[in-house]
């Protein structure tokens, strides 16, 4: 499909601009040189233009742009390349990599670390998208391995792509094909343009009649477990007698101890963030979230797991900031969180900590919303008061 020079000027000015970030990125993750040069711009559609990117098998990653909803990009990349870039990251000696590059021996091990490296880039990306435009936000979905001519699920062949050509050059590998596919609305979004479309994609351009303004709602009435953090209740506490304390067993009565607030990260947020947000004086616990409900609860001690043991004391390894770069979500997937409910008491939060010895115990809505934390500290505070 012919593709128009407006567009295909812009496309080439910022991915040319994005590569040579990218390849200092990736050099810096691998210990090796990298080079990624532009060497197309078209514009695909369907699936006989799609089914032969690739002739061979390669690795495929996908990612949604999720700020503004604009669509999503993929990544298909040349097997020989992701396995040397996954080889190099995980620091495996270069004679294994040469004999896998050259074999194009595809192992789990290499999957997990083309998983690390698509996260890399991603990230990258995310980075110049969040740059150019105001709420913008790149998050890698999922990575996988496919067959030459094979399609990757979450590609749609009635979808109008920009397709970005991008050679790579790892160490002294030869240079490997990789094609960015960009959807058109993330396309049009991101380059300020007007792509080509199908007469569906076009339609769905087309402005929508803006409907009467609703009457406001009215002011909804608070359920018994929909209260906020009452960032004065350690104080509370503190002052507090043991006749204006609640009893033991008073539903919601363990707002009282309730006296950690409800940190929350989204699933998707890099490990990182984590970091800075525990050390070195900071949060000691925080919930994962996804779509505002509570999944998981992380300390401290699950993180300094992934620092590594001389962290923020030199130079983070490239493998080091490859685990850090992965989305908190990954962390204790396996973890059977332990709650209480916010109208729950406070013997039962009790009961749970000292059952489960746990540091401190997350208080949640009826509808999974995280509301703060009560610490085994507070509960050991209130029991001393309420003895006198």
């Amino acid at each position: 499909m012919e593709i128009p020079d407006q567009i295909a000027k812009k496309a080439r000015q910022f991915f040319l601009s994005f590569f040579q970030k990218l390849s200092d990125d990736l050099n810096t993750l691998v210990d090796a040189p990298v080079e990624c040069t532009l060497t197309e711009v078209n514009i695909i559609r369907g699936e006989d233009d799609l089914g032969f990117l690739f002739g061979a098998e390669y690795s495929s990653s996908h990612a949604v742009e999720d700020g503004l909803n604009s669509g999503n990009i993929h990544l298909l990349m040349d097997a020989p390349a992701a396995i040397a870039l996954s080889g190099l990251m995980m620091m495996l000696p270069k004679a294994v990599v040469q004999k896998n590059v050259k074999s194009r021996e595809y192992t789990e091990e290499i999957q997990e670390g083309f998983h690390e490296i698509a996260n890399q880039i991603m990230g990258s990306l995310n980075t110049r998208i969040e740059e150019k435009l105001s709420g913008g936000h790149l998050f890698l979905d999922g990575v996988e391995h496919l067959s030459g001519g094979s399609l990757p699920a979450t590609l749609n062949v009635n979808t109008t792509y920009l397709d970005i050509g991008m050679e790579i050059k790892v160490s002294e590998f030869r240079a490997a094909p990789v094609h960015w596919l960009l959807s058109r609305g993330t396309a049009n979004t991101l380059l300020k343009v007007d792509m080509p479309g199908t007469a569906e994609e076009l339609a769905a351009d087309a402005p929508k009649e803006t409907p009467a303004p609703a009457a406001p709602p009215p002011a909804p009435s608070r359920a018994a477990d929909d209260y906020e953090f009452d960032i004065s209740a350690a104080g509370l506490l503190a002052r507090s007698t043991a006749d204006s304390l609640p009893a033991p067993n008073e539903p919601g009565g363990l707002r009282v101890v309730m006296t950690l607030p409800p940190f929350l990260l989204n699933e998707s947020a890099p490990i990182s963030d984590a970091v800075g947000a525990m050390f070195p004086d900071g949060q000691r616990i925080l919930g994962v979230e996804s779509q505002g409900i509570l999944v998981r609860v992380i300390s401290q001690g699950d993180v300094r797991k992934m620092m590594g043991a001389f962290h923020g004391s030199k130079a983070a390894t490239p493998q080091e900031k490859a685990l850090l770069s992965q989305a908190i979500g990954k962390l204790n997937e396996r973890q059977r969180m332990v709650t209480v409910p916010a109208r729950g008491t406070i013997d039962e939060a009790a009961d749970l900590l000292k059952q489960h010895n746990l540091f401190a115990l997350p208080v949640i809505t009826d509808a999974g919303v995280l509301r703060g934390f009560v610490p085994a500290y507070s509960l050991l505070e209130y029991y001393r008061k309420k003895a006198g």
